[in-house]
């Protein structure tokens, strides 16, 4: 599902103008962004967690031993473990050891 398709479906199920749910994804996007800009965790409950991981730059060099301070900030989503169970029985998946 691509965001136009999202966008449409919220609408029909909210009974709302697709401009207002446009409107409301952006608002939405442009909060997560702001506040993983400020190093805040923003969690949506039902569905996950965003936050910032961060990595030495030494680790994505492919084992070169090159003295480097610098660090890589990535935007992580970690889903709830409740939605990951929902999906789970949905789909069959058996839990493996």
């Amino acid at each position: 599902m691509n965001k136009k398709e999202l966008v449409k479906e919220l609408s029909k199920r909210a009974d709302l103008s697709s401009y207002m749910v446009e409107e409301l994804f952006h608002i939405t996007y442009d909060l997560i962004v702001e506040k993983l800009i400020l190093d805040e965790v923003v969690e949506i409950p039902n569905m996950g967690t965003f936050f910032l991981a961060r990595k030495n730059a030494k680790g994505l060099l492919c084992g070169k031993e090159k003295r480097i301070e610098k660090i890589c900030i990535y935007p992580i989503f970690k889903i709830n473990e409740s939605l990951k169970k929902k999906i789970k029985q949905k789909n069959g998946w058996k839990k493996t050891s």
